[in-house]
């Protein structure tokens, strides 16, 4: 193979990576949902639970089958991996076999092998690319969905603008609903704004491009929770950044941030009534702590196992006075409560190990690093921590959010250097560099 061809080849598989993302950030829901907004997805939801949507399931099964063919090309390195993360691999195993008990077994068992699928995904992006490659990457499919967003927007606003009270003037875009667009948009946001800090990076119009287009849309989605997740994550790079700098015993580096984190529990408490009322929410939080409060005494019933993965936002699941309103509604739009009644405590304490795993390998990386690599791994942590509140994506099979989980937790596997050091990709003889555009081993 020759320089050029494997640089074609690289880069066509970069393109591939892209819209692979794209489709899991829900970029494409437009084409792949017909223009259906997220609240008609939702009204849907019960009629779909048998069939799923045919289109997206076409469109990730593609995927899927493409990241396996490369992960059987790199299965030498994969056994470390899966070693160093068996809490991951069980909490995937136990959604598989909750089809056992579930209220929608088929449902279930098909949502749950997306999610088996997801995560072989996870494995692909780990053992392809660098974590550097990787955030450039997700950068691409966030900026191009803000574009493809906008572009919506000027053709088919009756589509792409939610309509009428409560969400009316709020765009949704490309992404099928504003908080899923604000939350993507935030993400992309920070990935940006670390992507400007490297050596370079102000000079680049990719950086400038970027963010520009992802904090215009993230404004445009009048996602209250993704404005103030932005603001609190991009203050937190400074902390962060000071925390890594700072000569400072590792005793002492936990002890501020404690302190930081108990200083914002106390700053929200005393301030909560007050910063709600301003951006228009109340203490119900939209109603959410209403449903929270229903779904709690209706998960009792089955607290231990959960009625099977993705199955409790039926009517038998919930089993309840409210089952036909929360068939509408689809998720409890918060990520732990979703966990614990789908999966009960076994499934949730598996989630915790995972969860804490994260955090502390990647508040390791960012100790032991000077990279926006690290600072990127202890942010989506953070990121992940605060939306979990009042949205639904730990545990969510095709979801981009619970795939970079999974893949800073791979990353960050102990000893994966023999597992996912990259190899030279073969060279012409007597070509004794790495080839452009691919990265030597351990970059």
């Amino acid at each position: 193979m020759t320089d050029f061809q494997f640089y074609l080849m690289r880069n066509l598989e970069r393109v591939f990576c892209v819209l692979a993302l794209m489709v899991l950030a829900g970029a494409l829901a437009p084409y792949l949902f017909a223009f259906r907004s997220g609240i008609e997805m939702n009204r849907d939801f019960a009629d779909e639970v048998d069939s799923g949507n045919i289109k997206f399931q076409a469109a990730t099964l593609t995927i899927y089958s493409i990241g396996l063919l490369y992960i059987l090309a790199e299965r030498v390195r994969l056994p470390k991996l899966l070693i160093g993360n068996w809490a991951l691999l069980a909490l995937t195993g136990l959604a598989l076999f909750s089809a056992l008990w579930s209220y929608y077994p088929d449902a279930t068992f098909r949502r749950a092998v997306a999610l088996a699928l997801t995560t072989t995904f996870a494995f692909y992006l780990v053992l392809r690319y660098t974590p550097r490659e990787l955030m450039e990457l997700v950068g691409w499919a966030l900026m191009l969905g803000a574009v493809l967003s906008l572009i919506l927007v000027i053709l088919y606003p009756t589509s792409t603008i939610h309509q009428g009270p409560p969400l009316g003037g709020s765009w949704l875009g490309s992404f099928g609903h504003k908080n899923r667009l604000g939350r993507m948009m935030a993400l992309g946001v920070i990935i940006f704004s670390l992507l400007m800090m490297e050596r370079g990076g102000k000079q680049r119009w990719f950086t400038w491009a970027g963010l520009g287009m992802c904090a215009f849309m993230l404004a445009m989605s009048q996602s209250r929770t993704a404005w103030i997740t932005t603001v609190v994550l991009l203050l937190l790079i400074y902390v962060l950044r000071f925390l890594r700098g700072a000569r400072l015993p590792m005793s002492l580096r936990v002890g501020s941030l404690l302190i930081l984190g108990f200083a914002m529990v106390m700053a929200v408490t005393q301030f909560l009534v007050v910063g709600l009322e301003a951006v228009g929410r109340d203490l119900t939080f939209t109603g959410r702590t209403t449903i929270w409060t229903h779904a709690i005494t209706a998960g009792m019933n089955h607290s231990m196992l959960g009625a099977g993965y993705r199955a409790f936002w039926t009517p038998e699941g919930a089993s309840y006075v409210y089952a036909r309103i929360w068939a509408t509604i689809g998720n409890g739009h918060n990520g732990y409560l979703d966990v614990w009644l789908e999966l009960g405590f076994v499934g949730f304490g598996l989630f915790l190990v995972v969860f804490f795993t994260g955090i502390k390998r990647a508040y390791s990386r960012l100790i032991g690093s000077n990279d926006i690599a690290g600072l990127f791994y202890m942010l989506l942590m953070i990121y992940t921590l605060i939306y979990s509140m009042t949205e639904k994506f730990l545990l969510e099979q095709s979801e981009l959010t619970w795939t970079l989980i999974m893949v800073t937790l791979l990353y960050l596997t102990p000893r994966r250097a023999m597992a996912t050091e990259r190899r030279n990709a073969p060279v012409p003889s007597g070509a004794g560099r790495p080839l452009q555009g691919y990265p030597a081993p351990g970059e």
